[in-house]
């Protein structure tokens, strides 16, 4: 039997009301000064570590973190045993973490540096990402996961164990137990958030296979492909692959997305896959924000504000950095992924 969204529908469209508006992340994009900054953060209700008037660029990126981290929260207890469904949405965070800790023990950068941009969940708070952050290894970060019985420890034993650890080949770990676990939660509730699994897989696989065109890994495509994807089917994967020069290779791609306003984006694809993501973003928000129109009773609402929260993620986090490497105000109003 399918889930009810209704309530937990209801809350969430109440939690978009508390997201920023995009004149509020302009008006701070264009703060002048590290004082200015701290201030727009604290207009906003970002709740900056201090009283100082001038917070580091780690002390606001961690406010933002946190804030996101108690919308999460919010809605996983509004959503009660529904929140098992929504795996997508919560285990799309942890992957992004764990990827971002990986890479970053495998670079030895500094543990402040591997939290940049990750949003806790309630199976990885903002405590547990502190400490996997902290590990020396990939190997030491496996084993952590595998003590606190996560279900992403046992999928990354061998991979992270490797001397010398591979990031493709974690990153690919990952990957498969993500994809495996929102289908199968997915396939358990609904249609609607079935279909938007679907598409996540089909994304996962068309930056991979644009990676493989740019990077020309010496590695059999199929060995790679995620299955259960619908648009970017493992001949569609194969064949942009093998391209070779990423411009065709989105052009492919864009071909298997088609009629979807997905294709968009790889439509105009530059050589180093710049600004695609938050393309991506941008077109997956407008798309989800059609579907819930046309289905209100699904669990639309519910994918549009985890959406829209992670494009506010990145918005705010691009704020914070690029005021602190002086980038030019207009260049990071023009790069918000947030819809006016």
């Amino acid at each position: 039997m399918s889930p009810v969204w209704d309530d937990v529908n209801a809350r969430a469209r109440g939690l978009g009301t508390r997201l920023f508006t995009r004149g509020q992340l302009e008006s701070l994009a264009r703060a002048t000064g590290a004082a200015a900054l701290t201030a727009g953060f604290r207009r906003l209700g970002l709740l900056v570590a201090g009283e100082r008037d001038i917070a580091t660029p780690a002390e606001l990126e961690l406010a933002v973190r946190r804030w996101a981290a108690a919308a999460l929260r919010t809605l996983a207890r509004w959503a009660g045993p529904r929140v098992a469904a929504l795996a997508v949405i919560y285990e799309e965070e942890d992957r992004k973490s764990l990827r971002a800790i990986l890479r970053g023990a495998i670079r030895g950068a500094a543990a402040d540096a591997r939290l940049s941009g990750l949003i806790p969940t309630p199976a990885l708070p903002e405590r547990a990402l502190e400490e996997l952050a902290r590990q020396a290894t990939p190997a030491a970060v496996v084993a952590l996961l595998l003590a606190w019985r996560n279900p992403y420890g046992a999928v990354l034993g061998a991979a992270g164990r490797a001397a010398p650890p591979d990031p493709f080949t974690l990153d690919l770990a990952l990957d498969r137990a993500f994809a495996a676990r929102a289908l199968a939660a997915a396939r358990r509730a609904d249609r609607d958030l079935l279909t938007y699994v679907r598409e996540t897989v089909d994304l996962s696989n068309a930056l991979t296979a644009l990676a493989l065109a740019v990077a020309g890994r010496d590695v059999v495509p199929k060995d790679v492909f995620l299955p259960g994807g619908e648009h970017v089917t493992i001949t569609v994967f194969e064949e942009a692959a093998a391209l070779g020069e990423p411009g065709a290779a989105g052009i492919r791609l864009a071909r298997g997305f088609a009629p979807l306003a997905l294709a968009e984006p790889f439509r105009h694809v530059t050589p180093d896959l710049a600004g695609l993501g938050e393309e991506l973003m941008r077109v997956r928000i407008q798309v989800i924000a059609r579907r819930t129109r046309q289905s209100p009773l699904g669990p639309g609402p519910v994918l549009w504000f985890a959406l829209r929260l992670r494009a506010q993620v990145v918005d705010l986090q691009r704020i914070v950095w690029g005021a602190a490497l002086s980038a030019p105000h207009a260049v990071l109003a023009a790069a918000l992924v947030s819809a006016p």
